[in-house]
């Protein structure tokens, strides 16, 4: 805690108490859509010192702590500031921030001489400016490592050095020890990170100690009877179980080989936002199958990406469930990771699902187990993580098989038409519009939005992908309400059958798709009854409604 007297309160560190107390309240928003926030459990702000927590993903992005600030009743004069955190920010530290230490405000010190400072930037340095009001810097490349100081807004920082990936950035350094301390890239502007020389950063910190027998024995016991809660969900207006078996070794979503191990896992699917503010998005280049619909209102889209064959260390940002995913988690009998839901939707999802749904607003609130909270913006805060999301599977207890029949993949098929390039009309107000051009070289279809090309943030490449799929559905408007506006929200059933377009190899084959019962991926058929083969490799599926004219050459 630091007090501070009047005198010695500059304009500018007033100005930074003000901005710092506004993001504070920013960034207390829960992750779902706002006008449905208001139907979700408000999160409480904690007022002890930070716990000690379990370390996130290495590669998880910085987190960043928040400042309160208080007028002392005793003395008016007097504005005592702590350093404290919200559920939504909670620091992802390997041991607590010692009281009192390590803090920046305004680039002003602090009544504790102890506090670090950062040694000023020369002239001739590669520099960056830090974007944010308050950013943790760190003893290495990642949130696992401990918080040496904070820096705030406009502060300039001389660069030394970078991860492989370019993700953290090293910076020299903080003054006292003269450690060279290292910031999340994403939290810096001006910045190219190419020039700057790859960094061999230091020791990972030595993980926490596990937990103890007794806990993994309970923790087996929650695991038991959630299973058995699933097996016993109504799994209301959906098919019966398809009862397929374990993939073996072949990945039943891309006919590729399977990793070893797993065979043993299920599949992960993962509400991603499509917002302009969202693009590029992190790891949908590297989904199985990623899934395109409408949301309510008709006029913008949002994705679901279903993740299995690799290990994926970014995916985001996360956003809140929708109808469809009701229908598409028992398809793939996969376990659904979104943030939050309409009330009756999420308690579908929660109630009525034969699959395991982690409601991050409900179930890691704090960000700190399953998925990371950077910046403020509800829009693109929250990410996600294969690791993280096995950890979940693994701590309920519900990870299990995939119990699904796979496309089916082989050769092209005979018959259809020359498709090098298909224009999707989604609304084009909020660029939502999508076309696809076909690549010889690489025989994939490369992925168009907007009009420019469709980025991954995770590689920084055009998402491309070797099966495009457009599948006509009902759009039935529900009586669920989604927001505050009143705006109704959207059934999607991906049972039954209608209208496909498959298109692979520089071919479109109009035809039909049609599933049965729950882990039966859907069928693909020419007009002449004849099944479509996919070509191994990725897909995407756009779902349309029947009134879609869709245009291939």
């Amino acid at each position: 805690m630091f007090r501070l007297s009047a005198p010695r309160m500059t304009s500018s560190l007033l100005l930074s108490l003000f901005l710092l107390m506004g993001l504070a309240a920013a960034c207390s928003q829960p992750a779902a859509d706002p006008p449905a926030a208001a139907m979700n459990p408000p999160l409480e702000k904690p007022t002890e010192s930070i716990p000690t927590l379990s370390p996130a993903p290495a590669d998880a992005a910085i987190v960043r702590d928040l400042l309160t600030a208080t007028i002392s009743s005793a003395d008016p004069l007097v504005v005592e500031i702590t350093v404290t955190s919200t559920p939504a920010l909670a620091a992802l530290l390997p041991t607590p921030t010692p009281a009192g230490t390590a803090l920046i405000v305004a680039e002003q010190a602090s009544e504790d001489e102890s506090a670090p400072s950062i040694k000023a930037a020369e002239a001739t340095s590669a520099t960056g400016v830090v974007n944010a009001a308050l950013v943790n810097v760190r003893g290495g490349p990642g949130v696992n490592y401990a918080v040496l100081t904070t820096v705030t807004q406009g502060r300039r920082l001389a660069l030394q050095g970078r991860t492989e990936d370019g993700r953290w950035l090293q910076f020299c350094c903080v003054a006292e020890t003269d450690t060279p301390g290292w910031i999340s890239a994403e939290l810096l502007d001006g910045v190219d990170p190419a020039p700057l020389p790859p960094v061999e950063p230091p020791p990972a910190p030595t993980p926490l100690p596990t937990a103890e027998p007794g806990a993994a024995q309970v923790a087996s016991s929650a695991g038991e009877q959630n299973a058995a809660a699933l097996a016993a969900a109504p799994a209301s207006g959906l098919p019966g179980a398809g009862g397929f078996g374990p993939a073996g070794g072949v990945n039943p979503l891309t006919g590729l080989p399977l990793p070893g191990g797993r065979s043993g896992q299920r599949p992960i699917i993962v509400c991603i936002n499509n917002d302009f503010a969202a693009r590029p998005q992190f790891g949908i280049s590297q989904a199985d199958v990623m899934y395109e619909y409408l949301m309510e209102g008709y006029g913008i889209t949002r994705f679901s990406g279903v993740f299995y064959g690799d290990d994926v260390a970014q995916i985001g940002p996360v956003r809140s469930a929708r109808l469809i995913n009701y229908y598409m988690g028992s398809l793939y009998g996969a376990g659904l990771a979104c943030s939050g839901a309409s009330d009756r939707v999420r308690f579908m999802l929660k109630h009525e699902a034969p699959f395991p749904y982690l409601d991050v607003d409900l179930d890691d609130p704090s960000n700190t187990r399953y998925t990371v909270s950077i910046g403020s913006d509800y829009r693109t805060r929250l990410r996600t993580s294969i690791a993280g999301l096995r950890r979940w599977l693994a701590d309920w207890g519900v990870e299990q098989p995939a119990a699904v029949r796979g496309f089916t993949f082989g050769d092209p098929p005979g018959g259809g038409s020359p498709a090098s390039a298909v224009s999707i009309p989604y609304p084009g107000g909020t660029g939502s519009q999508v076309s696809y051009r076909y690549d010889g070289g690489s025989g994939r279809y490369l992925r168009f939005m907007g009009g420019a090309p469709h980025l991954d943030g995770n590689s920084g490449g055009q998402v491309g992908v070797e099966n495009v799929i457009i599948q006509y559905a009902p759009h039935e408007t529900t009586d669920i309400v989604e927001d505050s506006l009143g705006s109704l929200s959207i059934r999607l059933n991906l049972y039954g059958s209608g209208r496909a377009i498959l298109l692979r190899d520089g071919m479109a084959y109009d035809g039909t798709w049609r599933s049965d019962s729950q882990g039966d991926l859907p069928r693909f058929y020419a007009a002449d009854g004849a099944e479509l083969s996919l070509k191994p490799g990725r897909t995407w599926i756009s779902v349309v409604p029947l009134d879609y004219s869709i245009r291939w050459e």
